[in-house]
């Protein structure tokens, strides 16, 4: 038994203002445009369908839930791993961070040059890209360390730069 009481949008003062809304539609354009939006507003205020699709919804959220357990598991397995220092894990030329950066040519020529020579200052760097100026230097090095990607030791005055994460 359903409560035609149950008429939490009012449903034609609502199509009225959405009517309003889309602006300069004929009646036909809006009867097409509004057809689905009309028809779930009846079905709205059917309370057992309601119902369905709040069970439908409690449903997938406990299949989600499910499959998150699972996934974070997996995570936590793969933590242990890498924490004991066990498994495998693929070697690449660049440290894997924590944040997926995809880096410029340049980028890549710096951390090359500073794999190279085993450490490098934004003075060397800038010679060896021909930078006008060490604060462009300086500025990129700067990023990849925030990046991760390389280390920075003070020696004095001088600033150098390792390849190897944090």
């Amino acid at each position: 038994m359903t409560n035609k009481n149950i008429n939490h949008t009012g449903s034609k003062a609502w199509l009225e203002e959405y009517k309003k809304y889309l602006g300069d539609y004929g009646d036909e354009e809006f009867r097409e445009y509004s057809k689905d939006i009309t028809y779930d507003l009846e079905k709205f205020n059917d309370p057992i369908i309601v119902g369905a699709m709040i069970h439908r919804l409690i449903e997938e959220r406990k299949k989600t839930n499910a499959l998150f357990q699972v996934i974070l598991e997996e995570l936590r397995a793969i933590r242990s791993i890498l924490e004991k220092g066990e498994g495998t894990v693929p070697s690449t030329s660049v440290p894997i961070t924590s944040k997926t950066e995809i880096l410029s040519e340049v980028d890549e020529r710096i951390i090359a040059f500073v794999k190279e020579k085993g450490r490098a200052t934004a003075d060397e760097v800038q010679k060896a890209l021909g930078y006008k100026g060490r604060n462009a230097a300086s500025a990129r090095l700067n990023r990849l360390y925030q990046l991760g990607l390389l280390e920075k030791k003070r020696a004095g005055r001088k600033v150098y730069y390792l390849v190897g994460g944090r």
